[in-house]
């Protein structure tokens, strides 16, 4: 037969919510001691400066402002962690455990965003961009110029390329025929137009990229009023992900 439930039995469970208790509070007095032991306060500052190195020595390419977050959160990990190193109150147990705890969050969470410009960030190519044909172009024989990245600019991989040109006339001191002048880019696959974009001087166009792209040729076609000599540059070539 079963024993009905007793005085016994409600002591039992007091006392196991009591062993938890205690449980807990030994915990936190090892944390407290660990948090205000000298040494662990060098800990949070060691990660930081050790994180900002590696990444140094592993420094992607592209522009300043896609590494803000990753600055935002280097720069709190190091200011916090300086900080701990600074706060020698024996009684500031409180203080001491959150400074460690932001710094050493603000570290991890800049090492993750420093990891995703490494994998998604944009890598400036323009000076990998090599133009087959001669110039100046014109409305006649010489219509057409090749632009073309090969396997060593596309090492990282990336799916799209935002590509800008410059058109200027050949000789400044005559007419301009910038007004009059555009021109046809076509990713080439296969030597056939995969895709089409018209550009104007100075103008922008962003090709979409297959997956494991070893080699891009792109041809530009120039359109031009008659008898105008026009010459073609590459100044801006961005690999980055859509």
């Amino acid at each position: 037969m079963s024993r009905p439930a007793g005085r016994g039995d409600v002591h039992h469970s007091t006392t196991s919510h009591g062993d938890h208790s205690i449980a807990a509070h030994d915990i936190r007095n090892i944390f407290i001691k660990w948090v205000m032991h000298p040494s662990a306060r060098w800990l949070p500052l060691l990660l930081a400066c050790a994180a900002v190195v590696i990444a140094g020595t592993d420094w992607p390419d592209g522009p300043a402002r896609q590494y803000t977050l990753w600055g935002l959160l280097t720069g709190l990990s190091v200011v916090t962690a300086a900080a701990r190193v600074l706060d020698r109150s024996p009684r500031d147990a409180r203080l001491a455990g959150v400074l460690s705890l932001v710094s050493v969050l603000a570290t991890v969470g800049g090492w993750l965003a420093f990891q995703s410009v490494r994998t998604h960030g944009e890598i400036d190519v323009t000076g990998q961009v090599r133009a087959v044909g001669s110039q100046p172009l014109d409305d006649a024989a010489h219509r057409t110029l090749t632009l073309r990245l090969d396997a060593r600019a596309l090492a990282e991989p990336r799916n799209a390329l935002r590509l800008t040109l410059a058109i200027a006339d050949h000789d400044p001191a005559g007419p301009t025929c910038l007004p009059d002048t555009r021109a046809t880019l076509s990713l080439l696959t296969a030597g056939t137009a995969d895709r089409t974009a018209d550009l104007r001087p100075g103008g922008t166009v962003d090709f979409a990229l297959g997956a494991r792209t070893t080699t891009v040729t792109i041809g530009v076609r120039l359109h031009t009023g008659r008898g105008c000599r026009m010459d073609v540059r590459t100044t801006g070539a961005v690999l980055h992900d859509r």
